[in-house]
């Protein structure tokens, strides 16, 4: 399954699906700085580690007892969060999948050690009628 990233598309990312974690960091009051780490093919010139910066959005605070600085406050950014909403989704699917490549490797070798039991006992039932 394919995860949709138009955010992450909107912010030039092209290989989602190398994405392997990410990071957010929260650098003064107006600036958050979202990283990003991939798992990239052996050779590729491309970066192992990209950052963005985004600007937080500023609001007044309900109220008008407040004055100057106390009177705004600052928001996550509607792309950073969007985002970062995209990128828990694709980790997911990927955890999804390697938790199933888990699963089926688990079963493929309880299948090989009954196979092998079966094989053991076939043998000696040869070896009895000999």
């Amino acid at each position: 399954m394919k995860t949709e990233t138009p955010s992450l598309a909107e912010m030039g990312i092209r290989n989602p699906e190398q994405i392997k974690d990410y990071s957010v960091l929260r650098v003064g009051d107006d600036m958050d700085v979202l990283k990003i780490d991939y798992k990239r093919p052996k050779n590729s010139f491309l970066p192992k580690r990209r950052r963005y910066e985004f600007k937080r959005v500023s609001k007044p605070m309900p109220g008008s007892e407040l004055r100057g600085e106390q009177a705004i406050r600052y928001d996550i950014s509607p792309i950073l969060g969007r985002a970062i909403a995209e990128l828990d989704a694709i980790l997911a699917d990927s955890k999804r999948k390697s938790a199933t490549s888990h699963d089926l490797k688990q079963e493929l070798k309880e299948l090989r050690d009954e196979m092998n039991e079966r094989i053991a006992h076939l043998s000696e039932m040869i070896d009895a009628l000999d």
